[in-house]
């Protein structure tokens, strides 16, 4: 008997097709991809690994050096072609152009790793920021083809699969299985480059989803160092009701930096402007006025404000200020320990009781009593009613605009279509852009 959903074919089970699938579930570790003697990419069985999990350590294995460190079939060819100069030239469209003579932009058309190629001699470590979205591996996109002597009009004719003399274009099918070999091949040579673009305080960001997001960042701890590793942004998108799991509205932006140690050694901190400052600067300004400094008023204005961001708005930060007076909404609820713990714990007297106030646990978090009454003087820091309280860091928000970003970020996918179909006048020229206003916020 068979259930409705079972198909006959007329054929017989597949005994050798079910066995691997069988070791396939008890062994994933064990199938590697490799390439035969006429470039082939195959799945193949690694049979000393399958040995070693079984606990038969064979000589072979044995004398086997072992390394940490991320291999895969091609990536010799990778690094010679990284060494193959470019014989192409860049190519001036000024009929195309606007303001060709006087704009500061520049707009390049062209395979990019090409155009790496030929950045190299003008701006080798000038780059300051980069930001890619390369090809996801989906399996069903277009993937660049894995022949290391492919040449430019090659790439430039991918969208048709097939050139003009009728070869057929490399893609990542369903039928492949575990293939992640092109997509390495295709992004190990460009992020390569990219980083001889950048300036010794550069940082590059590079969108990817769950299918390469491992792969990617083992092959950019290689590239630009695993110390160099800042982030891994999730950048949550929208939900799939139709999901047949989970629904996995999100993707991933790895962050490094050229050289994360010259960013500590001179201090260098990345911050953005809280969205909607300038917005509330100017509401109490105009309220201040008009109320004629009527505090009471201009708080009952600034807090219909806060009530009309919803959740999930970029100027929702801004609602934490609940508190509002001459200079402006704050909140006095900031934390005053020594960070870790281990700080100093000199002797406060409150001002109003004179008695000696309570101690931080961790110490205070200004190293000397004079820095305290300092940061007090300039008004950063509140004291409860008595002593028997911890005295409290108080933040102004005309005074404290920017913000550390978070790792989590919510933009919503519909968000970016609407704006470029603005942009090219209802032309869907982009199947999946960004944001225009998340690149905005990572410059």
């Amino acid at each position: 008997m068979t259930s409705p959903d079972t198909q006959m074919n007329g054929q017989s089970l597949d005994i050798t097709e079910q066995r691997r699938k069988e070791l396939e579930q008890l062994f994933p570790g064990i199938f590697t991809e490799t390439r035969n003697d006429k470039g082939e990419l195959k799945v193949t069985i690694d049979l000393e690994r399958l040995k070693a999990e079984l606990g038969e350590f064979t000589d072979i294995y044995d004398n086997r050096r072992e390394r940490y460190g991320m291999d895969w079939p091609g990536k010799r060819d990778c690094l010679r072609l990284i060494q193959q100069s470019s014989s192409a030239t860049l190519k001036p469209c000024r009929e195309e152009s606007v303001d060709f003579d006087t704009t500061e932009n520049l707009f390049i058309e062209g395979d990019n790793l090409e155009v790496l190629k030929l950045l190299q001699k003008s701006y080798y470590g000038k780059v300051k920021m980069i930001y890619i979205d390369p090809p996801y591996n989906t399996g069903k996109e277009f993937i660049y083809p894995d022949n290391f002597s492919e040449s430019l009009d090659t790439y430039l004719q991918y969208a048709g699969l097939k050139d003009s003399e009728g070869r057929t274009f490399s893609t990542n099918t369903a039928n492949e299985g575990r293939f992640h070999t092109k997509w390495l091949n295709m992004m190990y040579p460009r992020l390569y480059l990219a980083r001889n673009l950048m300036r010794e305080d550069g940082v590059i960001f590079i969108s990817i989803d769950d299918n390469e997001v491992e792969n990617l960042r083992r092959m950019c701890d290689e590239v630009f160092g695993e110390e160099n590793f800042l982030a891994c942004l999730v950048w949550d998108k929208n939900r799939k009701n139709d999901a047949k799991y989970f629904s996995v509205g999100h993707e991933y932006m790895l962050v490094y930096a050229r050289n994360e140690s010259y960013l500590r050694e001179r201090d260098i901190i990345f911050r953005i402007d809280k969205e909607g400052v300038e917005e509330v600067k100017e509401l109490f300004d105009r309220s201040y006025v008009q109320h004629s400094g009527n505090l009471k008023k201009v708080e009952q204005d600034y807090t219909e404000y806060c009530k009309s961001i919803q959740k999930g708005d970029s100027r929702e930060p801004i609602k934490r200020f609940k508190k509002l007076d001459a200079r402006g909404p704050y909140r006095d609820d900031g934390n005053i320990n020594w960070p870790g713990g281990g700080g100093p714990k000199y002797i406060i007297e409150h001002p109003a009781t004179g008695k000696n106030c309570k101690i931080p646990v961790s110490g205070w978090r200004y190293p000397t009593p004079e820095r305290f009454w300092e940061e007090h003087e300039n008004g950063r820091i509140v004291f409860g009613e008595d002593e028997t309280t911890v005295p409290r860091v108080r933040t102004n928000l005309f005074e404290n605009s920017s913000q550390v970003l978070n790792s989590v970020h919510y933009s919503y996918a519909q968000t970016a279509t609407n704006e470029f179909l603005d942009i090219f006048d209802g032309v869907r020229v982009f199947d999946n852009p960004k944001p225009i206003s998340d690149i905005e916020r990572l410059m």
